[in-house]
């Protein structure tokens, strides 16, 4: 009776730590040694540290506090950026943002911007054929970019929400600026032999080129649509207005032999 029992309960402790590592890190992370438990809580699954639960009912009743005075530019850049090359990896929270090699320094800016809205995770840069991928996880995305949905997003109903008006508001060249040096170009025209240069916005969705077009409404911007696809800014002081603003994409620009807008 005694071997039977004892060997009753062997076998159910064995049975409990094959369940999962879960029961057997669960003794451990009470251990007396310090980093034994910590490694235990690691394993567990959970995240090391404190993980600061109130925080997301701060970002979902009122985005404005939690991001503060501070980080509201940085939001809005990177809200351009994600409209325009942006997706959020919905069952991981991975926030991707993918920009062209050519433009280190938009990659670096907008690595910058994620890392501050974001400090609690890092952020990371991989490559992907000619193109980079910017990218950190955390809930946090999906409650800051409500716009994330299923599918792309020219073919589903893309509306900023009123907070997100109201920080666009306060800053609105670092919203353009983000669109401009995801989904924007700058170009050369050349007639008869006099430059005229320009910016242009391309992009499928329909909501997203209105939302650039209300914006630099907003600011002054005169604009034409010389595709259906595609808003252009080409005036003079329209182009000094916007070009300081717009500082990633000082690049070699194509030629364009169409006319020019004046």
């Amino acid at each position: 009776m005694g071997l039977t029992a004892s060997m009753d309960s062997r076998v159910e402790r064995m049975a409990a730590s094959k369940r999962g590592r879960r029961s057997w890190a669960k003794g451990l992370s009470s251990a007396s040694d310090e980093r034994i438990a910590r490694n235990a809580r690691t394993r567990t699954g959970r995240p090391r540290g404190p993980y600061d639960l109130p925080r997301f009912t701060v970002i979902r009743t009122d985005p404005i506090s939690y991001l503060g005075e501070t980080r509201e530019a940085d939001y809005s850049y990177l809200l351009g950026l994600y409209l325009g090359d942006g997706c959020i990896v919905g069952k991981m929270n991975r926030l991707e943002i993918t920009l062209d090699k050519r433009y280190p320094l938009i990659i670096e800016t907008c690595a910058a911007s994620m890392r501050r809205l974001h400090p609690r995770n890092r952020v990371a840069i991989r490559s992907h054929g000619n193109a980079a991928v910017v990218n950190s996880y955390g809930r946090e995305w999906q409650l800051l970019f409500p716009q994330h949905g299923r599918g792309r997003k020219h073919l589903r109903l893309i509306r900023l929400e009123n907070w997100q008006q109201t920080i666009v508001e306060r800053h609105p060249f670092a919203l353009l600026r983000g669109l401009l040096e995801s989904d924007g170009c700058f170009v050369r025209r050349i007639v008869g032999g006099r430059e005229y240069p320009a910016y242009d916005f391309t992009n499928e969705s329909r909501d997203i080129r209105d939302i650039f077009c209300q914006v630099a409404t907003r600011v002054g911007l005169h604009y034409t649509f010389p595709a259906a696809n595609r808003v252009s800014i080409a005036k003079r002081r329209d182009v000094t207005l916007l070009a300081p603003h717009v500082t990633g994409k000082t690049f070699a620009a194509r030629e364009d032999r169409g006319n020019p807008s004046r």
